[in-house]
């Protein structure tokens, strides 16, 4: 488990820096912690964010 920076989670999402401050501000990322005033995400969190957001694409696919 690292630590990751907005902008690691930006391109792991493939998504811009502000849409994950969006995201954050919605409550619709995971939990971040502060160091030294920065926002950090656990990588192993993301990657079960990003598991979860295929899992629900897949479902809603699947019903059309």
């Amino acid at each position: 488990m690292r630590l990751l920076k907005i902008k690691e989670v930006a391109d792991l999402l493939g998504v811009s820096v502000r849409s994950v401050e969006r995201l954050k501000r919605d409550g619709k990322l995971p939990p971040h912690v502060l160091v030294l005033g920065a926002h950090r995400w656990r990588s192993d969190e993301i990657e079960a964010y990003m598991r979860s957001a295929q899992l629900r694409f897949d479902a809603e696919v699947a019903q059309r």
